[in-house]
Formats: structure tokens, C-alpha cells, sequence
């Protein structure tokens, strides 16, 4: 054989051996199964959905994406076929099909538009707040932790301008962050005169003393079928909505905290038929997400069972509940609406009296993302000499106004703040204050709202409401003998909404 032959022998055995262990490769990678479920990034163009899928591509379309494109989505599988990668999803909790890859959101840093901060040199903030997600190259959600950041952490006490640029493979996005120049911004005297209130009243401590009809044990935690009435001197609320336990896989089968969602929920907010509920793992935890309901479009009972109602209904519902993404919510329990965004203050439930400052974030309705966010700070005093008024329970009315509630323990006092933007600025003045605990054993609030049409407030702790004037005179107390933690107050037009634990259950009653 001559020497070129031999070379041409050689070169094809090598090409033959490289395609060999390619092909050995291929095969090993073309299908992956995951233990637990990991978090994907949907997208925004319309894919469509198949039954099953093989190496040589899928078969069998039967609905498209177009109706979950706000919904929470996992996965457990993937497989590489002729015609692309496809990932069996799994939509809310329910398994549902084949989607192509390019349906999902990749290589992509979703952050909000820009962080304006008050000056404050006790409050740092941690930049990575301000991430919504980050999707890798196959649109799998990312832990925000692996993100490479320009700037870290940025302290609030010099005014100035500073970009924050954020990075992860071939990924990167930037957010200005300002720190305002003004330095007394947020520094006033808290001078109301309070009202008496009531006589402290007696309630349990810790976690609800009862559950609905069949969130129990012996019950097998089975879904409700009975609305509920309750009665309260005066106040009478109907069920609106019982609430899926989990939007999403249930306990232990996410692969990471992004993708639970479920099962504590905390804080709610409603705007006409907008009902949107801020969701946990734990109540320990700073970092959830929100779950928005449209009333209109959703029974009271058939969401409890996402993943066994009927197909069509299933596309309908799934149409009309929308998950944000892992973001930081601090305890929930201090959120409001307009038509547009939604307000959390992200604050830390377990901090007493702090002067550092808290963030607002306001959350674009329309997708459940971040928008922007503000911090704000009530110091009573001057700047040499102050004490802090940091809010745990706050609502919003509208885009430039917030409400606050401020425990003074030291002086068994409530104060009432009213919080009124101008551009970026937050500025804070005290309009009210009542002498009483209202609780006698500490238990904190746990539901706070403004009613604009007959200027009151109502305040929620255990299951008992208090309703009171802007200025702090003491109006009335419902007592409702439910004996299930009231999670979150809400009032929309004439109506009261009022959020109550195992199993989460939205109800209604009209203000007076």
C-alpha cells in the first residue's frame, strides 16, 4: 500500500473513532432525568406543547404556551432529539407536556430599572435585590448567589450615582443606584396626641388554634367544599376564594427554594378583582413569591386541585393565576396595590425600633417583576437625636401614598404614619395615635389596611379586627371566633378582604 493510501487509512480511522465517541457522547447526554424538579424561566412567545417525544423528534401538539406564561414552571426531564431539546413541564403542579427549549427565557439577567436610596449610613444595601431571575443558556433558573456583581453591597450614607453591573455566562444587565442627597429626608417629630383606646384584650400566642373544616389530619387535608360564613358585632364575611395549598410541586420536590411555591401565606393585597397573596416556604423567611388570582375567572373551590381539574379548565385557571419569581418580600404582611404595581415593603419582621432603613419594591402587575425600588427611613427627632419608627405593617393607596403602623411598646401606644412620595422622595408625617396594646400578650399584627371612603383604618391580630379613625380614635372590635391567624387585611371599594390560614382562604365583608 503507498504512503498516501496509509495517510488516508489513518485519517479515516481517526474520523471514524472521533464520530464513534461523539456519538457514545450524544447518546449519554441525549436524555436526562432529574431527582427534583428545577426551576425554568418561561418566555413570552408561543410555543407549542406536545404529547410525547422521542429521538427523532415530537409528536402529538395539543395546547400551547400562550396560556402559561406567568405560571410557575419545572422540570424533571429533558431529551435531545433531531429536532431540537425539549423539556417535559410540569405547570403550577401539574404535568403537562413537551415544550421546545426556545420557549424559554436564556441567557438572560431580568433586574429592576433603577434603586433610588434615601441617605442613611446605618443601611447597606445588598445589590443583588434587585435581581428578578437569572436563566442560564438552557433557561433553567440560577441561584442569584452565583452571579458575578460590580458592586456587592452599596451604604447608603454618601449621596451619589453608582452602576451596578451584573454578569453570568453570556448574560449581563446594570442597574443605576442612587443614594439621594437630601440627609433630613425622613427625620420628623412624632407630636400627635393620642386617643384612648381599648382595654387590652386577651388571645392565643403562636400558630392558629384551628383549621377549616378539612385541613386537618383527620380530614386527610382533603379540599373544602362549603363556603364559610363568619359573623363579628357588625362585620359579616363570605369566602371568596380557597387557595391552593401549593403553586407548584409540593413539599421536597423542588430542587431549590426558587421553586416551591407554597405554603405559608402572609400579606394580601386586592384591587377590584386582582387578588394577590404573598407566599412562603417558612415564616422565617425574607424571600417568597407573590401569587396573583383574577376573581373574576377563578371558582371558589376548584383551585385547591390544580393538578386534577379538567383540561380546559386547567388552561383557563392557569391563564389567570400569575407567579412572580424567588424574589425578597421581608415578611409579606406590609403590601398594598394600585392599577398598575403592586407595593411591598420588603422589611425585616424581627427588627425593633432599627434606624436602618427599609425598602419599597414596587412590582409591575403585568408580569410580577421588580420595576423599582425605593428605600425610606422615620427617625422622630432630629439628625443628632432620634429613635427609629421601623414599619412592620404597612398598605398603599395608590402609587404615591402609604399608610403605617408603628407599635411603641415602651409607651403602649399605636401611631399612625402617612408616607407620601414626591419624585423619589418619601416623606413621612404622624396623623394619629391610639394609647392601648390592644393585645394583652404581645402577639403581633398580623393584617393592616386603610379604608378610604369612610377614613379608617383596620387592624388584624389572631382573629380579631380592630377598626379605627385616621386619628387614632378607637372605633370598633370584631371578635370572629374562628380561631385561624388572620394573614393579611385588604380593602378594595366598599368591601373588606380578609386573608385567613389553613387552609389559605380569602373572604369578604363590606366596610361601614
Amino acid at each position: 500500500m503507498g504512503r498516501n493510501n496509509k495517510k488516508k487509512l489513518v485519517l479515516a480511522s481517526l474520523v471514524a473513532l472521533v464520530f464513534l465517541l461523539l456519538g457514545n457522547r450524544v447518546t449519554a447526554v441525549s436524555a436526562k432525568s432529574y431527582q427534583k424538579a428545577i426551576t425554568k424561566v418561561p418566555g413570552r412567545s408561543t410555543y407549542p406543547v406536545y404529547q410525547r417525544v422521542s429521538k427523532k423528534g415530537p409528536k402529538g401538539k395539543f395546547t400551547s404556551t400562550k396560556h402559561f406564561k406567568y405560571a410557575q414552571i419545572q422540570s424533571k426531564q429533558v431529551l435531545v432529539t433531531k429536532k431540537g431539546t425539549f423539556w417535559k413541564i410540569i405547570v403550577d403542579g401539574r404535568p403537562v407536556g413537551w415544550v421546545s427549549q426556545d420557549y424559554f427565557t436564556r441567557n438572560k439577567i431580568s433586574v429592576a430599572k433603577r434603586v433610588s436610596l434615601v441617605q442613611n449610613a446605618d443601611f447597606t444595601f445588598d445589590t443583588r435585590e434587585a435581581i428578578n431571575y437569572v436563566a442560564d443558556e438552557t433557561g433553567t433558573a440560577v441561584d442569584i448567589s452565583k452571579v458575578s456583581v460590580s458592586n456587592p453591597t452599596i451604604n447608603s450614607g454618601t449621596p451619589g450615582r453608582t452602576i451596578v453591573t451584573y454578569r453570568y455566562g453570556d448574560a449581563e444587565a446594570s442597574v443605576p443606584v442612587t443614594v439621594r442627597s437630601n440627609a433630613k429626608e425622613g427625620i420628623v417629630r412624632a407630636k400627635k396626641g393620642p386617643f384612648l383606646g381599648p382595654v387590652a384584650v386577651p388571645t392565643w400566642k403562636g400558630s392558629s388554634k384551628s383549621t377549616s373544616r378539612n385541613w386537618n389530619a383527620k380530614h386527610n387535608f382533603t379540599f373544602e367544599t362549603k363556603p364559610n360564613t363568619f359573623y363579628a358585632n357588625g362585620l359579616t364575611l363570605r369566602t371568596e376564594l380557597f387557595q391552593p395549598r401549593f403553586v407548584s410541586l409540593d413539599y421536597h420536590q423542588a430542587a431549590d427554594k426558587m421553586g416551591q411555591v407554597g405554603i405559608v401565606p402572609e400579606g394580601i393585597a386586592v384591587h377590584g378583582s386582582n387578588f394577590t397573596v404573598a407566599v412562603f416556604n417558612s415564616s422565617k423567611d425574607q424571600k417568597g413569591h407573590l401569587v396573583s388570582y383574577d376573581l373574576k375567572q377563578i371558582g371558589k373551590y376548584q383551585a385547591q386541585n390544580l393538578p386534577g381539574l379538567k383540561w380546559k379548565t386547567f388552561e383557563k385557571y392557569a391563564a389567570h393565576i400569575k407567579v412572580s419569581t424567588y424574589i425578597k418580600l421581608g415578611h409579606g404582611q406590609a403590601i398594598g396595590s394600585s392599577a398598575k404595581y403592586l407595593y411591598v415593603i420588603a422589611n425585616n419582621n424581627t427588627a425593633k425600633n432599627s434606624i436602618k432603613s427599609e425598602e419599597i419594591m414596587q412590582i409591575r402587575k403585568s408580569d410580577l417583576k421588580i420595576n423599582q425600588i425605593w428605600s425610606f427611613k422615620i427617625w422622630n427627632g432630629t439628625a443628632k437625636k432620634h429613635t427609629g419608627r421601623y414599619i412592620h405593617n404597612a398598605t398603599f393607596v395608590g402609587n404615591k401614598t402609604m399608610y403605617c403602623l408603628f407599635h411603641n411598646g415602651r409607651k403602649h401606644r399605636y401611631e399612625y404614619w402617612k408616607v407620601t412620595r414626591s419624585g423619589d422622595t418619601w416623606t413621612p408625617v404622624e396623623i394619629g395615635a391610639t394609647d392601648s396594646d390592644f393585645i394583652s400578650n404581645s402577639s403581633p399584627v398580623q393584617g393592616f389596611t386603610y379604608d378610604r371612603e369612610h377614613g379608617q383604618f383596620y387592624i388584624g391580630f389572631n382573629d380579631y379586627i380592630f377598626k379605627v379613625a385616621k386619628n387614632g380614635a378607637h372605633r370598633e372590635t370584631h371578635r370572629l371566633n374562628v380561631k385561624r391567624e388572620i394573614e393579611g387585611l385588604s380593602v378594595s371599594g366598599n368591601k373588606l378582604y380578609v386573608e385567613f390560614a389553613q387552609r389559605g382562604e380569602l373572604t369578604s365583608g363590606r366596610t361601614n
